[in-house]
C-alpha cells in the first residue's frame, strides 16, 4: 500500500516535469537553419510572383477598361471624320454646281443679244503651239464650225471641227490662231496672235499702227473684221508695251480676261437674237 502510494507521487512529479519542459520550449522559438530558410523561398517563390501577378492585375483593372474606352472612343471619332469628308465632298460637289449654275445665267445676262449653246469642256491639249478643247456640244445641238466660243469674261475662241456630239474649239492662245481686235480707248484696230509658252497664257498685239499709244491697263475687243467673231466680245488688256527701233515692229503684250488654265465652261455663239448668225 506504501509502495503504490510512493508510486503514484513519483509519476505525477515526472509528468508535472514534462509540461514544464514543453512549456519553456514553446516560449523560445527554435532558430530555423539555412537550409531550411532557403528551401522556404524556393517552395514559396512561385506562388508569391502568383500572388503578385495577380494583385498587379487585379489592381490595374481600371487601365485595362480606359482602354477599351479609349478604343471605341476613336473608332467613334474615326466614323465622324469619315462621316464629315463625305458631307464636305458633297458640299463641294454642290457647290460646284451651283457655280456652274451661276455662270450659265451670268452669260446668258451678259450676251443677251446672242443664242447661245452652253457646252462643258470635257478635253483639251495645250501645248507651246496649239491650244484646244473638245466640248459635249455638236451638229445636234446647232453647233456648226466656224462660231465664235466664249466664256463668262470673254473671248475663247471659234468652232474648227463637229460631230454630232462634240465639237473641237480653236483657243485664241493658239499660235497658228489671229483675233481682229480694237482698242476700245481709241478704237484703233489691232491684230492679235496667239502665243503659250510653259510660264505664261498670253496674245501679242502686231503691226501696231503708226501713231496709236498703247497704254497699260488698255481694254481689247473683237472689231468684229473676219466674221467669225461678233463685234464687241471682250478680250482682255495690255499689261506689256515692248519698242523696238523700227515703231513697225513695236508689240504689245495683251492678258486675256478669261482664265484658260481654270477653264471648264462655254458658250457658242448660235446666232443674234433677231436669228441671224452671228
Amino acid at each position: 500500500m506504501r509502495g503504490k502510494w510512493f508510486k503514484t507521487i513519483f509519476s505525477m512529479v515526472i509528468v508535472i516535469a514534462i509540461f514544464s519542459c514543453i512549456a519553456m520550449t514553446n516560449r523560445k522559438p527554435r532558430e530555423t537553419t539555412f537550409i531550411e530558410s532557403l528551401i522556404n523561398r524556393i517552395v514559396l517563390f512561385p506562388q508569391k510572383a502568383y500572388n503578385y501577378a495577380r494583385a498587379y492585375v487585379m489592381g490595374d483593372d481600371g487601365f485595362f477598361v480606359e482602354v477599351d474606352t479609349v478604343k471605341e472612343e476613336n473608332e467613334k471619332l474615326k466614323n465622324r471624320i469619315t462621316e464629315l469628308e463625305n458631307k464636305l465632298i458633297d458640299y463641294e460637289e454642290l457647290n460646284a454646281e451651283n457655280n456652274t449654275l451661276k455662270e450659265y445665267v451670268n452669260m446668258a445676262d451678259t450676251y443677251q443679244n446672242y443664242n447661245l449653246v452652253i457646252a462643258d469642256i470635257i478635253s483639251d491639249s495645250a501645248t507651246n503651239w496649239e491650244a484646244t478643247y473638245i466640248i459635249n456640244r455638236g451638229s445636234k445641238d446647232g453647233v456648226e464650225k466656224g462660231m465664235a466660243v466664249i466664256a463668262e469674261n470673254g473671248l475663247v475662241g471659234y468652232v474648227a471641227e463637229v460631230s454630232k456630239s462634240s465639237a473641237k474649239i480653236i483657243s485664241i492662245l493658239d499660235a497658228g490662231n489671229s483675233v481682229s481686235s480694237r482698242v476700245v480707248r481709241t478704237r484703233n484696230e489691232l491684230v492679235l496672235k496667239g502665243s503659250i509658252s510653259s510660264e505664261k497664257q498670253e496674245l501679242k498685239a502686231i503691226n501696231i499702227p503708226s501713231g496709236l499709244t498703247l497704254i497699260d491697263g488698255d481694254k481689247i475687243e473683237t472689231s468684229g473684221v473676219g466674221g467669225i467673231y461678233p463685234k464687241g466680245i471682250p478680250i482682255g488688256k495690255v499689261t506689256k508695251i515692248v519698242n523696238k527701233r523700227n515703231p513697225m515692229e513695236n508689240e504689245a503684250v495683251i492678258t486675256p480676261n478669261v482664265d484658260f488654265e481654270k477653264l471648264e465652261t462655254v458658250a457658242v455663239i448660235i446666232s443674234n437674237v433677231d436669228g441671224t448668225n452671228s
